[in-house]
């Protein structure tokens, strides 16, 4: 792009025309290693373009955020909680990651009244806390979102699954993630299972070997997309785009073959 086009788009920024900046805002944001050149202007006496430049810097580094957190998204030893506490805060934007590890914290403190030295036990104790899936028909970004599920009760079988995960974790109890016949559930190395869907019931599988064990980093593309479907079904586009950016390769494809219009070309 040539120099004095750049020039002349960063004028605009400037406009009194709210539109007019707009596009210039939008053209500029899509060229490539732009940050040097808006950066060198972030303290422009001109109170508009500062502005301006503030919104394109914040749009730069959510940006950034996303395909790094993209790039987790390919780790199979990616921290679970912490890409959960990513994707909420896709679908939450005005909440932080601090609100949602004080809800964790009281979670995990609320647990040191039970007993939880086996799968089992953890599984009772999640029911007795009243955490349930919510009916066939229910189908809300709240129950993908992990901070939403931790205060609220209720969430899908692999959120369950996944929040039943880390609580094992944190008490010494190995359980792996997997999907059956049933749905998701939790199952330890000699074959104990729990099901949240199924109200919690526990039961010894024999061929529980032959169940595909979730990773982290799968259990997490499923979670991202499930919001950007829930997303698109309330036609929160901005929230669709978000959740969709997290799941392509950073750097490579065109998000817009993949969404549908109006999002994008499909």
């Amino acid at each position: 792009m040539p120099k004095n086009k750049i020039k002349s788009l960063l004028t605009l920024l400037e406009d009194d025309d709210s539109q007019t900046a707009s596009q210039a805002m939008a053209e500029l944001l899509s060229m490539g290693k732009i940050n040097s050149v808006i950066s060198s202007i972030q303290e422009s006496n001109a109170p508009k373009m500062r502005m301006r430049v503030h919104q394109m810097q914040a749009v730069l580094k959510s940006r950034k955020s996303r395909s790094l957190f993209a790039e987790k998204l390919k780790n199979s030893d990616t921290d679970l909680f912490e890409g959960l506490t990513e994707l909420h805060i896709q679908w939450f934007d005005q909440d932080s990651s601090g609100e949602i590890y004080d809800s964790w914290g009281k979670f995990l403190s609320s647990t040191s009244e039970y007993e939880t030295d086996s799968l089992k036990k953890i599984g009772m104790m999640m029911k007795d806390f009243g955490y349930k899936t919510p009916g066939s028909e229910e189908f809300y970004p709240e129950y993908f979102c992990i901070g939403a599920v931790i205060d609220e009760y209720i969430g899908t079988d692999f959120m369950l699954c996944s929040l039943a995960k880390l609580a094992c974790e944190f008490h010494g109890v190995k359980a792996n993630i997997v999907y059956t016949p049933f749905g998701f559930g939790l199952c330890e190395p000699n074959g104990m299972m729990v099901f949240p869907s199924k109200d919690w019931m526990t039961c010894i599988v024999k061929n529980h070997d032959n169940f595909e064990v979730w990773s982290n980093s799968m259990i997490l593309r499923l979670t991202a997309s499930m919001i950007f479907l829930s997303a698109m079904i309330m036609q929160n586009f901005r929230y669709a785009y978000s959740a969709i950016s997290c799941l392509c390769e950073p750097g490579k494809g065109d998000i817009s073959k993949i969404l549908p219009y109006p999002l994008g070309d499909k």
